[in-house]
């Protein structure tokens, strides 16, 4: 019987640790985009980011959402935008959030 729930927990502790990535949720305000096209150069260059996803960009609010991977900092998203043209990148928002794997 003791086999069978250290099996159990442990068959539970493997799933959890597999499943759940720690991920935020990110806002950025984008300066200098001057036409419809730059949002797809700061997507492009934000998407080469390792541990950037779900990255949506517009135009008219002048503003990038996506999910990082806790890991990335936002040196390294700033650092980005910039890679994509005379464009600025602010994080205004970073929320915790729990993603299955």
């Amino acid at each position: 019987m003791i086999k069978q729930w250290i099996f159990i927990i442990i068959t539970l502790l493997l799933v959890v640790a597999s499943g759940a990535v720690a991920e935020e949720k990110v806002v950025m305000e984008i300066e200098g985009m001057s036409c419809n096209l730059c949002p797809v150069a700061v997507k492009k260059s934000l998407s080469e980011v390792e541990g950037a996803k779900d990255i949506k960009v517009s135009f008219k609010e002048r503003k990038a959402w996506l999910s990082v991977d806790e890991s990335v900092t936002d040196e390294t998203l700033t650092e980005a935008v910039q890679k994509a043209g005379p464009f600025k990148g602010t994080v205004v928002e970073r929320k915790p959030s729990i993603s299955e794997g």
